[in-house]
């Protein structure tokens, strides 16, 4: 027998479930009997005494399943049992047609669309509650409200289910309202909303909930009694003071109602036991609203790192290397397209195969090492024997060169692996420390100061300057320099050095270890594939300990001075982008500033040995002034830049 209409609309919970696994099945379950509740309170949200379509909101939010459906139950149930025979009536039939309309354009690409599901859910209040047009003095302000309501409630509702955290805290406060005149004797709102402020100690909390209980629930001065221990506890927002500020939950919203004669002993038993409940709340983390717990963060960075790492290893570790088979099909692709339809092929390939296996053997050594063959490469004997020895060579060099491309192809895509290897593993490290961070109790005070004196000039006086550089702070109390030189002088150098510090900078203010940034920035040359290169030297400062690493990577030598001496850094190497693995990595040099040494960064143009000599006999102590000094001596024939690091020790 065919089914009804209702039956159509409305499937079986055996067909909701249906395809979903025991853990999928929990979690609808629990989602749905908590967005049952949630309709049944936000049916209670009222204000003057008449109810409002704060539940139909939260059904036309949703798409339509077995959430929708408990939703309009709870909604439908809490009408009831709150609101008179013609109001019910309205409201439920609100519920109603937001389910169905969710129904009947759940294929469509409509509610897709931001406004289309709060304007049709507006327009359906707007026709239903038309009605109470006919009902007097007011009808018409509440007509209105509830009209503006329905579409600005769904919207915020559909927002919240996406995540919102505003949105949530909306919401929240909605439910708030709607349960404060659950309970005549206890106002179960007050008690949320008092816990809720108590553990986030935040003033927007305060507010948004005070006013929803003002407005639609049960009180009329909770906005007050909210706003005065979030405002003082903000005062006092430090560890030792939540004792303190447990106790302005407890006490400050009682004095508030008590002050306008609306105290009682229960309100008094509500505000306390919300204080406590907002203690322990905090205390052991259950207060985010719209925020994603640290436990579960956690556990989605160190589950996406584990992606990379899987991804990773299932790349092919070599791209294969050519088989001594590979090279052997030169000779049989030669034979295949020449001799096959020679007269002498079975002699040759036959009878003398073994005389010609050798003189083939014999030319194979001088053939590879030239790249392509020629007749005297092979024996007289062998020659004078060949038909087409000169078709022959040509073929061979043909498949040659074919080998050649196929083992060219095969080197490009092994190194392409090992940049796309190392770049995974390098995300996957990233992710797993940024899970392992933890927000300090206390901030530590930093010891020193950098100073950093930088002086620059473009060949002949051009404005195109080649070199590039920065200097900023990092995320954990270390300072970093930049200093780039891109290959050449003019426009196209300093294209190049400037979008290396860009991505560097940007790698390194995000959190990336600076061996991981080099790495990431080297893989994406090697991809890009580019003819011009940018040398790179990077320093990271630990403004603590006065403690610094320096990279160099293709850059020229660098120096370090203390009071006795100074030193030159760095050796000749290929600059980032030529290749991955083995030497193309950078050079790492531990040193410490703390003792008022100084670290001289310079570009090509700008090193040598008047450099080297004025670096030891300077006997000043300002970075700034020893790195003009460096280079107002030097003739402008290059792109020039000399960047002078000290540490100074903080005065407070």
């Amino acid at each position: 027998m065919k089914g009804t209409g209702v039956q159509k609309l409305l499937p079986n919970g055996r067909g909701l479930l249906r395809g979903k696994t025991l853990s999928e099945r929990g979690v609808l379950l629990r989602d749905s009997l908590l967005l049952l509740c949630g309709g049944f309170l936000l049916s209670g949200a009222g204000i003057f005494g008449k109810a409002l379509p704060l539940a139909a909101c939260l059904v036309a939010a949703q798409p339509f399943g077995l959430r929708a459906i408990l939703t309009v139950f709870g909604a439908c149930i809490g009408y009831f049992l709150r609101c008179d025979g013609a109001e019910a009536a309205e409201l439920i039939a609100l519920c109603m047609m937001s389910l169905a309309q969710s129904a009947v354009f759940q294929g469509t690409s409509l509610p897709r669309f931001r406004w289309f599901s709060p304007c049709l859910t507006a327009g359906v209040c707007a026709v239903l509650s038309g009605v109470g047009l006919l009902g007097g003095e007011g009808a018409v302000t509440l007509w209105a409200l509830r009209v503006a309501l329905a579409g600005v409630g769904c919207a915020v509702f559909r927002s919240a289910l996406h995540g919102n955290p505003t949105a949530r805290l909306l919401l929240t406060a909605a439910l708030a309202a709607g349960a404060s005149p659950l309970v005549p004797q206890a106002d179960l709102g007050l008690l949320c909303a008092v816990a809720l402020c108590c553990a986030r100690q935040e003033l927007l909390p305060a507010a948004v909930l005070g006013i929803a209980l003002d407005v639609f629930g049960a009180q009329t001065h909770a906005t007050v009694a909210l706003l005065l221990p979030a405002v003082l506890c903000r005062r006092l927002a430090r560890a030792e003071h939540r004792t303190v500020c447990t106790l302005c939950f407890a006490l400050l919203p009682n004095l508030t109602l008590a002050l306008f004669g609306e105290a009682s002993a229960g309100s008094c038993m509500v505000i306390s036991a919300g204080a406590a409940l907002g203690m322990l709340a905090r205390r052991f983390g259950w207060y985010e609203i719209g925020e994603e717990p640290s436990g579960a963060a956690g556990a989605r960075l160190e589950n996406a790192a584990q992606v990379l790492e899987l991804l990773r290893s299932r790349l092919p570790q070599s791209a294969g290397n050519p088989s001594a088979s590979e090279a052997e099909s030169v000779y049989d692709g030669a034979a295949e397209r020449v001799c096959r339809c020679c007269a002498r092929f079975h002699r040759c390939w036959e009878h003398r195969a073994e005389e010609t296996y050798e003189a083939l053997t014999g030319a194979a050594r001088r053939i590879i090492e030239r790249g392509a063959a020629e007749v005297e490469d092979f024996p007289q004997s062998f020659r004078d024997n060949c038909c087409h020895m000169e078709g022959f060579v040509t073929a061979i060099n043909g498949e040659m060169e074919g080998m050649l491309f196929r083992r060219r192809y095969r080197m490009e895509l092994q190194e392409s692996r090992r940049v796309i290897e190392q770049e995974l593993g390098c995300l996957a490290e990233y992710l797993r420390t940024v899970e392992s961070q933890k927000p300090a109790s206390k901030v530590k005070e930093l010891s020193f100061v950098p100073e950093v004196g930088i002086c620059s000039v473009g060949k002949n006086g051009n404005r195109a300057n080649g070199d590039r550089g920065a200097c900023f702070r990092g995320t954990r109390g270390d300072y970093f320099v930049l200093l780039c030189d891109g290959m050449g002088t003019g426009e196209e150098a300093s294209r190049l050095s400037a979008e290396t510090v860009q991505l560097l900078e940007q790698l390194l203010r995000a959190g990336l270890a600076p061996e991981a940034a080099l790495q990431i920035y080297n893989g994406a040359e090697v991809l890009r594939g580019a003819d011009r290169f940018t040398t790179i030297d990077l320093l990271c400062l630990d403004l603590f300990s006065g403690a610094a690493v320096l990279y160099k990577w293709g850059s020229a030598p660098s120096y370090w001075r203390d009071k006795y001496e100074a030193k030159k850094i760095g050796t000749a190497a290929p600059p980032p982008g030529v290749g991955v693995g083995g030497e193309n990595t950078p050079e790492q040099y531990r040193l410490s500033l703390k003792r008022g040494e100084m670290l001289v960064l310079v570009s090509d143009g700008a090193g040598g040995a008047q450099t080297e000599a004025a670096i030891a006999a300077y006997s000043g102590e300002s970075a700034r002034e020893l790195a003009a000094l460096l280079i107002s001596g030097l003739p402008a024939e290059d792109d020039m830049t000399a960047v002078v690091i000290s540490l100074r020790p903080c005065t407070s």
